[in-house]
């Protein structure tokens, strides 16, 4: 492929000098510089994107890393998915009825859907997923989202019936989760073997150098996939994936604000962005002294101007964010609705002294070693602590013990990154719940948890809305488990040969529909 790009490059460059030397002849022989250009784009069968982290592992129950999410959402199909306004539309889920009670949902399978191997998809290998996701042994990241699961029945092999303990408003829309993804019955280990039904299979896995997806040629929406392979090609350092975009070595490529302007007038090249479901946030192990004592954390927040964080790290291209990010509008509160929020030195110093640190201490903040924002976002809160006397010593983790160290529940510090979820139960019973799944700061608060769970069986939309923002002026104001920082617009350089148009709604949302200009 690389071979032929290249012969297709120096035959037109030839003809662009012949054209300059001959005058009369140059018109016929752009036309055939013309022809041999449409050829090479005809050809083009691989669309190469670059990848700044390597997996670390396939299963898309087990693994919340974004570095694998990216490789098995492309792998695995999910029950319903977002469309680019994020509205939660029917997949492998081609139709589904809620009873008036709300404990009862009837799910609809598409037809046509086979597994990798050309098993059909059925509503066995539904309930299957469901009850693996649901199973301590498996230790499944998406096991809280169900937690209102009583039991699945099977109907036909297309019908599959979901009776809950009580209504959940949440249910459907947790279903569009890569980490929901649905697998065949007896599934075992899928952490290198995927066994999916997503529109490209795993080819190939060089560690530390690429991941290759071949299209899956018996897909039920054909439309989907334009190109024979993506490759993955694994480029850790920004620098690198910048010089590569720049040469036309790979087609897309994440980018961070300071590089998106760097590339702004690179010739081939276009940048794109959109407001992020994402959030930065620096996490807090509320079971570690001195961060027991929420006075400790609310000082803390006191102490960290996060507009400068806004500024520093994204440089302006990020909005203050509480747990759920502005860009789920429905839900999110107004960042204006917490006092924190204005730095307040002098109630932080107060604070620290109440809790008996009026001095201070020392602590450690982790973040993993090959962002930049995290380092840079540790390292501005890093500052803005010494302040209150607060001194934190930065470790830069590599990713493999970063994601580890995140899972481990035994941080002290942490700055990361999340995604908020287009339905509030992600952002605030998933991540925070005494049994969420991602509640690894070891925050437990009653009062939250009925707010939450109140919320999750609450059909009326408005007052779902209203129990949700107690619940956010509850985490932000008075517990703290976590700061929210900032939620960035996230920024693409794309070849300007490659037809990709990123949105909220995901990376693999995107992929499939990439095509050549």
């Amino acid at each position: 492929m690389k071979k032929r790009m290249l012969a297709g490059f120096f035959l037109s460059l030839t003809l662009v000098l012949s054209a300059c030397s001959q005058g009369g002849n140059a018109p016929a022989e752009q036309g055939q510089q013309g022809s041999e250009q449409q050829q090479e784009t005809a050809a083009k069968t691989e669309l190469i994107v670059a990848a700044d982290q390597e997996p670390v592992g396939l299963d898309p129950h087990k693994v919340p890393a974004a570095s694998s999410a990216r490789i098995y959402g492309l792998v695995y199909d999910s029950l319903t998915k977002l469309d680019e306004n994020l509205d939660l539309v029917p997949h492998l889920a081609e139709k589904w009825e809620t009873s008036e009670d709300g404990k009862t949902i009837t799910v609809t399978l598409a037809q046509g859907v086979k597994f990798h191997d050309g098993k059909d998809l059925t509503a066995e290998d539904v309930k299957f997923t469901f009850e693996r996701i649901l199973d301590p042994e498996v230790g499944s990241i998406s096991k809280s989202y169900f937690s209102s699961l009583e039991s699945i029945e099977v109907k036909d092999p297309t019908t599959v019936v979901f009776h809950l303990k009580n209504p959940d408003a949440a249910f459907m829309a947790n279903t569009s989760s890569a980490s929901t993804a649905i697998v065949p019955v007896g599934a075992g280990d899928l952490t290198t073997e995927p066994a999916g039904s997503g529109p490209y299979m795993l080819e190939k896995y060089e560690s530390g150098q690429y991941v290759l997806l071949k299209k899956n040629p018996n897909y039920f929406k054909p439309e989907l996939g334009q190109f024979e392979t993506i490759k993955f090609q694994i480029m850790k350092d920004e620098a690198e994936r910048l010089a590569a975009i720049r040469a036309g070595k790979i087609d897309i490529t994440m980018v961070s604000a300071d590089s998106a302007t760097l590339l702004q007038n690179s010739q081939g090249v276009e940048v794109k962005n959109y407001q992020s479901l994402e959030y930065s946030y620096l996490g807090i192990n509320v079971a570690k002294k001195p961060f027991d004592d929420p006075r400790v954390r609310q000082a803390i927040s006191y102490a960290v101007d996060r507009n400068q964080i806004v500024q520093t790290v994204w440089k302006g291209e990020a909005a203050l964010t509480g747990p759920i990010a502005p860009a789920a509008k429905s839900w999110a509160l107004d960042p204006s609705n917490y006092d924190s929020y204005t730095p307040n030195i002098e109630k932080a110093k107060a604070l620290l002294a109440e809790a008996g640190y009026p001095d201070g201490f020392e602590t450690q903040i982790d973040t993993a070693s090959t962002y930049p924002d995290m380092i840079e976002s540790a390292q501005v809160i890093q500052q803005q602590l010494l302040a209150i006397g607060i001194n934190a010593k930065i470790n830069q983790l590599e990713w493999g013990n970063y994601v580890d160290t995140w899972s481990s529940k035994d941080t002290t510090l942490m700055v990361g990154r999340n995604t908020s979820g287009v339905d509030a139960d992600r952002s605030m019973r998933f991540f925070f719940h005494s049994e969420g799944s991602a509640n690894v700061w070891n925050y437990s608060n009653p009062a939250y948890d009925q707010l939450v769970e109140q919320a999750l069986v609450t059909v009326d939309v408005e007052e779902r809305k209203k129990v949700y923002e107690q619940a956010q002026q509850l985490l932000v104001n008075e517990d703290v488990p976590n700061l929210f920082l900032a939620s960035p617009k996230n920024f693409y350089a794309v070849r300007d040969n490659i037809e990709f148009n990123p949105s909220a709604a995901g990376e693999g949302y995107s992929l499939v529909r990439a095509a050549v200009k």
